[in-house]
């Protein structure tokens, strides 16, 4: 049985399958709600509510407001079905031209009744609207006293030697600081030194370090000739205020809040308390959440009493070891040759000192706001990544009501045959994280930014956004908040104010079909939202041995060991799916009847990546955990060490000693194996594994492939399994094995809201599977006996190519009109003929055939993404808007001559890029090169 993407005619939609979908969904379990166990999950699906349908970020560009264009763009998103809006007050665009509307201050009396007037319009709408604090990111404004700013030390360290004269003031050390960061963005508002210190060579003991700070400070400079030996004079200064909000509106403009600090976190958040006070209601009745953008503060590290917090945590004091602790935070920590004992002492000062930093801003930042949301009756919707610091990828997810990722498009090759992803950005891993956090907690929406796009901006196509979106649901996101909706006048100059995005736009050529992805997304989001992840794996990454080696710094937390944000991917194309978890869940789960129970989540079992060190108490629940019955697999290497300085030798021996007896009394349960070689064989590696230790999967398939996807979630009796093919080209035909007995198959169609059963043999549920291109399934197994269903209908035998010349009619959105004859199917984007290499808009072809039998099926060949409407005699047999292309034409056929029209739709990109004194085309088609766009390749036709 196969299951082919196609589009068809309304009278044949209900016996033939067309594009269906699949999830891949890489984490945790079911959110605030349980998961629904009655028919509702399938009406909700027909019709999902708000709350499942995308949002997307509004950005208020200037707030330059006008009520009139308010209403304008909420009807415009209202139409296309999108679900809210994320608030987002912002600069306006350095190129736009503001028209002379009026700037409104935010948080003015003016700028808080506009938002009331756009809430209430929201609501009238049936749509919901959550609220970015402040303007930009991260917090901050020019209303922050200094002591209210965000805090950095750096570090800078010069060579000196024996008889070497040193003459230094504050001013002198501060310029060779800064200019030896890898990366700077604003000069701080003002500096102090905090140490100066004179560390030898071949250090052993930070008792050989010559302290020079209170002599620095009693005459405000050094002079020093250096005694014998060689050394390093070590030194930090602290800045103050040394970053501005980015992309800051009046209002909100002026300095970074000090995160660290709960007093000056809810300060900052009362201040919205004056929109309460100027509009007469509370937040609660204008608004579904509050929002907090991702984490960038620029390496902010310090607060005021940090070392006394220090060593009321930890019983030592922090000072010694300033010379070590402090880092690049773009980064991390350099390679150094000290001896290996003192080595050791470092990285574990190191690991208490950032495992600190993380805590207090979670405690003081991250919960604050939770609680301040909590308090007014809104949600709270958190991005936990960032950069260059990631502040508690786990337990940051795991406190907000909403933990939010973001995916990136145009991050990597977006023309690859195969899906990619830019590991080194780490997108995906955020993804991860946020499901797992989420799972974990039992959050019902797990949110994302989604189609984060600088790059691509007018290039980005509907299918590029199905294929990204797809993959965010086989990472566990189950809501999208699309990046983004500018605020923009209808009568600015095309194409409008843009501060960012993906140009979702009412003026983009594709927007009139723009509502079947967002119809696709919603109905997909709904079912994911109402039903909870199974996973039986969880994956410990060595996010301890990185604090203490290399920092808080993201880069060598994505790709250190390069494999270990790879697993999600081999392990769903296996079969079966993971969560990503921290040291925390394995202290404080349950460990019983073979599983880790944390929350909603059970795991069977737990991968170590590559990890050396673990804190004592986590070594001995791991213990707990294989002695009843879960399986612990160590990679590349076993956990030998503890990870704090205190206590640490007994501590060591107790991490060491755990391993020892679970090699010794567990053999069927603790497995050593060794790293994968390359990605090229990490499935082959994940298959071999799964049988090594006889890992049960969700779901058996005969040829695992790279492009194809899965996860699987639970409603009530209902078994879910969502798959995709990420690949562009390539079909792949499977049979897979499903552990659910005697219930039925259904195909739940994303696309339009309707069900079947999936055609199958003998057994329910042993089922073959094909996927086109970029399709999607999802499958809903269910009790009660139904027949095996119609089988699918698939192009057969090939009966003719259309080879006659085409008449093609151009609309171009500028208005302009011209028509072409075409012996062939050429794309024409990348031709030498300026009026085809610049346009954009709708290109109609015509022409005629005859038919001596009867077709079924009609197929182009590339659409190089574009949207297609083929219409054959008059009659509209289907649209395309991803994958292949193919349209059932079995009623509009005729023998003899057949009047064939094809409308396709472009992408802008070719013409942006041509306007001239265009600022804003100029700005993000800067580096552009022309795209194939048209209809390229055969039209054939086939028997059924």
């Amino acid at each position: 049985m196969h299951f082919q993407i196609s589009n068809f005619s309304k009278s044949t939609r209900t016996s033939i399958l067309l594009l269906v979908f699949f999830l891949l969904g890489s984490c945790g379990q079911i959110s605030e709600k349980p998961a629904q166990t009655d028919p509702d999950l399938f009406s909700g699906f027909q019709n999902p509510p708000a709350e499942a349908r995308p949002f997307v970020r509004w950005w208020w560009n200037g707030n330059r407001l006008q009520k009139k264009e308010i209403v304008r763009q909420l009807d415009v998103l209202h139409k296309a079905g999108i679900g809210g809006l994320e608030i987002n007050p912002i600069a306006m665009p350095e190129e736009a031209d503001d028209m002379g509307i009026e700037l409104l201050i935010w948080r003015s009396k003016e700028w808080n009744e506009m938002l009331q007037f756009a809430a209430l319009e929201v609501q009238k709408r049936g749509m919901l609207a959550d609220l970015i604090v402040g303007s930009g990111w991260p917090f901050g404004g020019e209303f922050l006293e200094e002591d209210e700013t965000i805090q950095r030390i750096i570090v800078h360290k010069i060579p000196c030697s024996e008889g070497q004269q040193l003459n230094e003031n504050l001013e002198s050390l501060y310029r060779k600081a800064v200019a030896a960061l890898s990366r700077s963005y604003e000069a701080a508002k003002s500096y102090e030194l905090v140490f100066i210190r004179l560390v030898p060579s071949g250090i052993q003991s930070t008792s050989e370090i010559t302290d020079l700070t209170a002599d620095f400070k009693k005459e405000n400079r050094l002079e020093l000739k250096v005694p014998a030996g060689n050394y390093e004079l070590v030194y930090g200064i602290l800045q103050r205020s040394n970053r501005e909000v980015m992309h800051r509106a009046p209002g909100a403009a002026g300095p970074v809040m000090n995160h660290y600090e709960r007093e000056i976190t809810r300060a900052y958040l009362n201040r919205l308390n004056k929109i309460s006070d100027d509009t007469g209601m509370p937040l609660s009745e204008l608004l579904r959440a509050l929002f907090c953008d991702s984490i960038e503060l620029d390496g902010a590290n310090w607060t005021n009493g940090f070392e006394e917090l220090f060593f009321e945590t930890y019983s030592y004091r922090l000072e010694p070891w300033f010379p070590f602790i402090f880092y690049d935070p773009y980064t991390g920590y350099p390679e150094e040759n000290y001896n290996p004992e003192f080595a050791d002492q470092i990285k574990r000062a190191r690991y208490d000192y950032n495992k600190l930093l993380v805590k207090t801003f979670l405690e003081n930042f991250t919960q604050e706001f939770q609680d301040f949301c909590t308090e007014r009756g809104l949600l709270c919707r958190y991005q936990a990544y960032g950069t260059p610091f990631l502040m508690g990828m786990m337990e940051g997810n795991m406190i907000a009501d909403i933990p939010e990722s973001n995916n990136w498009i145009y991050s990597a090759d977006m023309d690859a045959d195969e899906w990619e992803w830019n590991q080194g950005h780490g997108y995906m891993i955020w993804n991860m994280y946020a499901a797992s956090g989420g799972h974990l907690t039992g959050k019902k929406i797990i949110s994302n930014e989604a189609m984060t796009n600088t790059r691509g901006v007018f290039k980005a196509s509907l299918e590029e956004i199905k294929q990204h979106d797809d993959m965010n649901f086989i990472t566990g996101m189950n809501h999208a908040v699309l990046h983004g909706y500018n605020y923009s006048p209808e009568q600015a100059e095309f194409p409008g104010w843009i501060r960012y995005g993906s140009y979702f736009s009412e003026r983009n050529p594709w927007w009139p079909y723009f509502s079947k992805w967002v119809d696709y997304n919603a109905r997909l989001s709904y079912v994911f939202q109402n039903s909870a992840p199974v996973k039986s794996i969880a994956i410990l990454a060595p996010e301890a041995d990185i604090w203490a080696s290399h920092g808080l710094t993201r880069n060598q937390f994505h790709t250190d060991p390069w494999y270990c944000y790879r697993l999600w991917e081999t392990i769903s194309q296996a079969g079966s799916s993971c969560d990503y978890i921290g040291q925390n869940i394995i202290r404080e789960g349950k460990n019983e009847n073979g599983s880790l129970t944390y929350g909603p989540m059970s795991y069977q079992t737990i991968l170590l990546s590559s990890v050396q060190s673990l804190e004592s108490e986590t070594a001995l629940a791991l213990f707990d955990f294989v002695k009843n019955g879960g399986k612990l697999v160590a990679i590349g290497e076993i956990p030998n060490r503890s990870l704090s300085f205190q206590n640490a030798a007994e501590n060591d021996v107790v991490v060491q000693s755990v391993f020892t007896q679970l090699k010794a009394d567990f053999p069927n349960r603790f497995f050593e194996v060794s790293v994968p070689d390359s990605e090229e064989n990490l499935l082959p590696w994940a298959l071999e594994l799964f049988g090594k230790i006889n890992i049960q999967k969700d779901v058996e398939i005969d040829i695992p492939e790279k492009s194809v996807w899965q996860i699987h979630k639970k409603a009530g009796d209902r078994d879910i399994w969502f798959f995709t093919n990420s690949s562009r080209v390539k079909t792949s035909t499977f049979k897979a094995v499903f552990p659910t007995g005697e219930k039925t198959p259904w195909i739940w169609n994303p696309e339009d809201g309707t069900r079947l059963v999936f055609p199958y043999g003998n057994k329910k549920n042993e089922l073959e599977i094909e996927l086109n291109p970029l399709q999607s399934l999802l499958l809903v197994f269910e009790p009660g006996i139904e027949d095996s269903g119609k089988p699918f209908e698939m192009p057969g035998e090939k009966i003719i190519t259309i080879e006659d010349p085409w008449e093609v009619s151009f609309e171009h959105v500028n208005g302009e009109t011209f028509t072409r004859n075409f012996n062939k199917l050429n794309q024409f984007g990348t031709s030498p003929d300026e009026q085809l290499n610049t346009f954009a808009g709708t290109v109609t072809y015509k022409t005629t055939f005859s038919l001596d039998e009867n077709a079924k099926w009609l197929q182009l060949g590339k659409a190089n993404k574009g949207v297609t409407e083929v219409f054959l005699n008059g009659e509209k047999v289907g649209m395309n808007w991803h994958g292949k292309p193919v349209f059932n034409i079995e009623n509009a056929g005729r023998p003899g001559e057949n009047l064939l029209e094809i409308k396709y739709t472009t992408v802008l990109s070719n013409y942006v890029m041509s306007l001239e004194n265009n600022p804003t085309a100029e700005r993000w088609t800067r580096g552009y090169e022309k795209i194939p766009t048209g209809l390229e390749g055969e039209v054939t036709l086939f028997l059924n």
